[in-house]
């Protein structure tokens, strides 16, 4: 066992504040109204002598995270910035941190908000005099630099590295964090966690990452999704190189950000979280898993299959001098198949998530079958590859004709029966192909697959069920025109609840973000495009989506329906919701109305794409995710904003008065409702 430390060199807590170009002290600071040691505890601004000695930088909040200049010497949300470039503060700093090494016997520093602080800081505070890493060997030191990449882009990555640079020996890995969760969680396209675990293979002849699905200013992984979920999430961490870090509590399926394990902790419901359940016994085999595995901890990464177009498989080949491992995963919530271009080696499964994927080694290919939400491990036994075809055969007249209103597959087998996989499922779209004297025509409605890149596998089967032969995947492209459905505006300054009196937060980011101003509704195909105007769109926090201050709780009810009337979270009710779509800034999510009560989210279905033009939020959703609807004529949308703390990992408060983080003029059980919207789509 090692000790790591916590450690923080930007900033102290929030003592002090600039308002309006003035100083002034924190009077709510508690216990202190300053830190006590020196010289730190030399902040008060008004004191001319205190200000001279510049322990602080005297800055404003930060307001634009592209600014480096912000970044680097302004406060990060009310925290009071350090003068880092002071060597009084310097050598503070190293003193204080070195004594921790010399006498506590620490063995690593996690190092909070490292970006957030001159590069050439580090140079001295690691190795220069009296430097960090001369006190100890093999001292670790990891930095907190929360940077992703948008997908299929390594920018993150690229400035991340550059701390290996300047005295960090390994990172914090975000952008594999924010990858699992777009992609596992929130069935993005497999090709963007495949770029990004190839990527990584770089990134680790530089230095060490630390990889994480989830951590103390986060939402935990297990919220809105599923045990199925998180196992595959673990199982996927233990299977890449780099430094694993499970959050305590996930071995409980925790889904509060901070609960306490004991008993007398806040947020532990009055009672011990020790128990050894499936959740531990699992993590524990993954564990094991990995121990058992040198190429989990020292090999190198290589995507053999995954899906551009949203949730499906994912497999990849992990391989050191000692062993190559094969990974199969499927992301989706059904069964998929993918088939392989070429014919893979003998195997052994060695490793699974619960259900095992089948590999269907044909003679010149390879065919996966894959459990929904699942993930297996093979170890390669053998060079050997190939197997004897069964006497089957299947000709292709055309790949595909791909019409403005249809798609037609047709060719001839001698094959008794014959099946077709639309994107890798088997479905009523996909049903059992008719045979005609050994031929065949496959006809498809590109308005029930939607826009973009498909494909489809046959299946053929011989006089008995072991004779199987399944094709290659035969792609073709849908291009559907968007429609106009519905176009509505909202009155301004209706901001206020249900009761009309509700009041913001005062934290002075807080404006007017959630007041809704208009909506528009269209479709593309089975997709459905929502588009939100708010009154003001601020980006405090550095948002990915463009916007924060505001949460959207959207709920649709499909009139061929019965789904619940209760508004998780939200002390409220409405006739009746199918589907609810959950926005922040930082995350997006879909969720039937299985499972979902008052205080808790339904079933989560995907991640809708969100992006912020010209004053809008766009939220696109797919098809898939509610049933394929032919028409969307009765359909009824319910939009309604609130605010969201995504590190306390819940809807921000009610009370009688507002405070910072606060919402004022209601009570702790009134609906948490700032502004809504009802639209009914009439065509």
């Amino acid at each position: 066992m090692v000790l790591i430390q916590d450690i923080v060199v930007n900033h102290v807590g929030n003592y002090f504040r600039f308002k309006d170009g003035k100083f002034e002290l924190n009077k709510d600071s508690i216990p202190t109204s300053a830190p006590t040691q020196f010289p730190f505890n030399m902040n008060n601004y008004n004191d001319p002598e205190q200000r001279e000695m510049n322990v602080y930088h005297w800055t404003p909040d930060i307001t634009n995270y592209s600014d480096l200049h912000q970044k680097l010497y302004y406060q990060l949300s009310g925290l009071d910035d350090l003068n880092t470039e002071n060597p009084l503060v310097r050598e503070a700093l190293k003193d204080s941190y070195n004594f921790w090494i010399r006498e506590v016997g620490v063995d690593g520093f996690r190092v909070d908000t490292a970006m957030y602080v001159p590069k050439d800081f580090w140079d001295d505070f690691f190795n220069g005099e009296n430097g960090v890493m001369k006190q100890k060997r093999n001292f670790i030191a990891f930095g907190e630099a929360w940077l992703t990449s948008p997908p299929l882009d390594d920018s993150a990555e690229k400035e991340i590295e550059s701390y290996f640079e300047h005295g960090f020996n390994a990172m914090l890995d975000f952008p594999l964090c924010e990858e699992i969760r777009r992609v596992l969680k929130g069935g993005k396209p497999t090709s963007w966690l495949a770029y990004r675990i190839e990527r990584r293979n770089e990134t680790l002849r530089k230095g060490l990452l630390v990889t994480f699905i989830d951590n103390h200013d986060m939402e935990r992984f297990i919220r809105g999704t599923d045990e199925k979920t998180l196992k595959m999430a673990i199982a996927f961490l233990m299977t890449l190189p780099g430094i694993p870090v499970i959050y305590y509590g996930t071995e409980q399926s925790f889904e509060e950000t901070r609960a306490s394990m004991f008993a007398s902790g806040w947020g532990s419901g009055g009672r011990d979280h020790f128990e050894k359940g499936s959740m531990y016994e699992f993590i524990k085999s993954a564990i094991g898993f990995r121990k058992n595995h040198t190429a989990t901890r020292y090999g190198t990464v290589k995507t053999i299959l995954s899906n551009k177009e949203g949730a499906g498989l994912l497999v990849y080949k992990i391989e050191d001098e000692h062993e190559t491992l094969i990974v199969v995963m499927n992301t989706s919530n059904d069964e998929r198949i993918r088939v392989y271009s070429d014919a893979f080696p003998e195997v052994e499964e060695v490793f699974s998530t619960g259900r095992k994927a089948q590999m269907i080694i044909q003679q010149d290919s390879t065919v996966f079958r894959v459990p929904p939400k699942s993930l297996t491990v093979y170890k390669v036994l053998s060079e050997t590859s190939g197997k004897q075809p069964p006497d089957l055969n299947l000709k292709l007249n055309a790949e595909v004709n791909v019409g403005k209103e249809k798609v037609i597959i047709s060719g001839e087998t001698n094959g008794k029966k014959i099946f077709a996989y639309v994107d890798g499922m088997y479905r009523a779209i996909g049903d059992k192909i008719k045979l005609e004297s050994g031929k065949f025509s496959y006809t498809l409605d590109p308005y029930r697959i939607g826009p973009g890149k498909h494909f489809v596998v046959l299946k053929v089967y011989g006089s008995t069920p072991r004779e199987v032969l399944y094709s290659k995947e035969l792609w073709f492209e849908v291009s559907i025109p968007i429609e106009k459905l519905s176009e509505v505006t909202d009155p301004l300054n209706d901001d206020y609840g249900p009761f009309g009196k509700y009041e913001y937060p005062t934290d002075i980011t807080f404006k007017r973000q959630m007041d809704i101003v208009a909506a528009k509704v269209e479709r593309m195909g089975p997709n459905l495009i929502l588009w939100i105007k708010p009154r003001e769109i601020t980006t405090s926090w550095n948002p990915p989506f463009g916007f924060d201050h505001v949460s959207f709780q959207i709920f649709l009810d499909d009139p061929r329906k019965d789904g619940k009337s209760i508004l998780p979270f939200q002390n409220y009710v409405i006739e009746d919701w199918d589907y609810e779509i959950f926005i922040t800034g930082w995350s997006s999510a879909i969720f039937s109305s299985k499972g979902a009560d008052e205080r808790k989210f339904g079933t989560q279905l995907g991640s809708p794409e969100v992006l912020t033009t010209d004053g809008w939020i766009k939220i696109v959703v797919k098809g898939e995710w509610l049933g394929f609807p032919e028409e969307f004529t009765g359909w009824k949308i319910y939009i309604t904003t609130w605010d969201y703390d995504g590190v306390e990992n819940r809807f921000r408060p009610l009370e009688e008065e507002p405070k910072a983080y606060i919402f004022g003029g209601g009570k702790e059980t009134d609906p948490y409702v700032m502004d809504d919207l009802w639209i009914k789509i009439e065509k």
